[in-house]
């Protein structure tokens, strides 16, 4: 019986998708986004929490931030993905947010940091074929960094933003991989030093063995308070009013 010129490509078709195909990359650095730029000022402290897609379920964990001074502060973090990747973090972040102290203000900053853990994805497809690296996810030891900015508005106890980051990841066994994020949300003011912010978008990857696009989600809290009482001018050094 002949063999049509549409049954042959459908084999031929079925025939490569049934063909091993392998795709690795590298851990993100830092999954969640920050929120809203210009929260915290000099002599704060901030603990927060944060979680994201990428990842599988989803992936993110606690942060720390300390004011150094209005403009500048630094943080600690660390991110988790199950049985994918578990890393930590230390970076900066420098604010411009010069009219903070009016219930409409503006805000800009910037952010670049270092990590380094365990962790990477590989796979091969279907799942019975040999992978040809035996070792898990927590036998390769991951280094990277990560630099990105934001610009905000806030409307009092609201704010808007939007945001962008670039990290470049290596993992031990795994192609070396850069991911690429934008995306927009907002935040609210639930308690005078809390804040709930939530956001929206798109994360890519790119690695010599091909790009992904995927959607983008993240939710996060933020509790901040004085650990420093900040200075304010005294008496002696007002200005001298002559007026009579």
């Amino acid at each position: 019986m002949p063999i049509s010129i549409a049954g042959a490509r459908g084999a031929i078709l079925l025939a490569l998708l049934l063909l091993p195909a392998c795709m690795s990359y590298g851990p993100p650095v830092r999954s969640p986004g920050y929120g809203a730029p210009g929260r915290i000022r000099q002599g704060q402290l901030e603990v927060g929490g944060s979680v994201a897609h990428p990842g599988r379920p989803g992936s993110g964990g606690p942060f720390v931030g300390y004011g150094v001074r209005d403009w500048a502060s630094v943080e600690v973090g660390a991110d988790f993905s199950f049985r994918q990747w578990a890393l930590g973090y230390l970076g900066g972040r420098f604010t411009y947010a010069p009219k903070r102290d009016r219930k409409l203000h503006g805000a800009l900053d910037g952010e670049l940091g270092v990590g380094g853990g365990v962790g990477g994805y590989f796979y091969c497809q279907p799942a019975q074929q040999p992978c040809g690296d035996p070792r898990g996810w927590s036998d390769r030891a991951a280094l990277g960094g990560y630099v990105g900015g934001g610009a905000g508005y806030h409307f009092s106890f609201f704010a808007l933003y939007a945001r962008g980051r670039f990290q470049a990841t290596a993992a031990e066994g795994l192609p070396s991989t850069v991911f690429g994020s934008l995306h927009g949300g907002m935040q609210f003011r639930i308690a005078r030093h809390v804040d709930l912010f939530t956001s929206g978008g798109l994360f890519g990857l790119h690695n010599r063995q091909g790009n992904r696009i995927d959607p983008y989600w993240d939710v996060g809290l933020s509790v901040y308070f004085d650990v420093v009482r900040r200075q304010r001018p005294t008496a002696s050094r007002r200005p001298l009013n002559m007026s009579f």
